[in-house]
């Protein structure tokens, strides 16, 4: 090992050194008097070194790598000055800690006193600081690792409708073209849904998680009740509430919360921003979960949307309808064709059936 070059950090950071240090047997007290022997003077970084592990082994506190960077600058400073002194002077060297020991009893010349000062000074600086670094930079708050979120899912393709049972005991019926998401198991103070499509919720009690159902454009919360949520892309929310009460945030609108009592409805017009409170058919509004179709005064587009969904076609339309054409009817259990056929006396269409493609030809 060549330690010609060593500087009092590498002696510090050399294992050998420290384990020396630490902990002396016959075997490194005979090797690091020899090294020192032929290097002397490398005796005085040694023994500050030395000091210097020692000190640190004592203060169990761990230092941060700012800490230690400063540190070391501090020494570095303070060695330079102690090593330019000491270029002048005889050294006496050292070759373990039994002569260091004897070595610090013997008398020794002036300059030799000033270097122990010198490095008393570094060891109270090197405490002070530690101490000063652990008020300014107090060992910061371990970062709580936040828990991974899984969402579930459910979607229903038109076509298909469902009916399932959330964790928490409440009741969700999806309809055909409609999807839910939520956090698995829901949050410990509150219980949140996200739906595109309509869905028929009945809310299990639990007063210390509200529920909520967010669409486009309208949060609905109750803590136990039954309410239907109809938000198909391109249309007006519909929120209408079954039993008990729901309060009603619309994003946009410079209103408070919105309440709802049993057999009243809320619509909301994303487009135009329009708002519209009332009363409703609890048949017509639930026809869809009793397997019925009802059309009362449905404009032509939405009862096209409402029978892809409901079927799983998709329709192509040769000429578009009129904006202002309305129709009318009421279908359960009903094949597609007979349900086309009794729309096409009053809306006067013609259509066509190919597997699961309708074209229709308005005249």
């Amino acid at each position: 090992m060549d330690i010609s070059e060593f500087s009092v950090e590498d002696f510090v950071l050399n294992r050998e050194f420290r384990i020396w240090v630490l902990y002396p047997d016959r075997n490194s007290n005979i090797l690091w008097r020899s090294l020192l022997e032929e290097n002397p003077s490398q005796v005085t970084k040694a023994k500050m070194a030395r000091a210097l592990i020692l000190n640190l082994s004592y203060d169990k506190q761990s230092l941060s790598e700012m800490e230690v960077s400063q540190l070391w600058d501090l020494i570095d400073a303070e060695t330079d000055d102690l090593e330019s002194k000491s270029d002048e002077c005889e050294v006496i060297p050292i070759s373990a800690v039994s002569i260091l020991d004897e070595y610090d009893k013997r008398q020794r010349p002036f300059f030799k006193y000033s270097q122990w000062l010198g490095v008393s000074a570094i060891l109270v600086l090197a405490f002070a600081l530690g101490i000063s670094l652990s008020i300014i930079f107090p060992e910061s708050t371990p970062i709580e690792i936040p828990k991974i979120v899984t969402y579930e899912e459910y979607t229903t393709p038109p076509g298909v409708k469902s009916t399932m049972t959330l964790q928490d005991g409440s009741k969700v019926m999806l309809n055909s073209g409609s999807s839910i998401r939520f956090i698995k198991n829901f949050e410990a103070d509150q219980r949140v849904l996200y739906l595109t499509g309509e869905g028929y919720f009945e809310v299990a009690k639990d007063s210390l998680r509200p529920f909520s159902v967010i669409t486009e454009g309208v949060k609905t919360t109750a803590l136990g009740t039954a309410f239907n949520v109809s938000a198909y892309a391109d249309e007006e929310v519909n929120v209408s509430l079954v039993e008990g009460k729901v309060a009603l945030e619309v994003n946009g609108a410079d209103l408070p919360q919105i309440s709802l009592e049993k057999g009243e409805d809320l619509r909301f017009d994303a487009e135009t921003g329009l708002l519209k409170k009332g009363q409703f058919d609890t048949e017509l509004v639930l026809a869809w979960t009793k397997k019925r179709i009802i059309f009362q005064q449905v404009k032509m587009m939405e009862a096209i949307r409402i029978l892809e969904n409901w079927y799983g076609v998709t329709f192509t339309l040769k000429n578009k309808p009129k904006s202002d054409l309305l129709v009318y009817g009421m279908y359960e259990d009903e094949i597609l064709e007979n349900v086309l056929e009794g729309l096409s006396y009053t809306a006067r269409f013609d259509y066509k059936i190919v597997q699961d493609e309708v074209e229709i030809t308005f005249k």
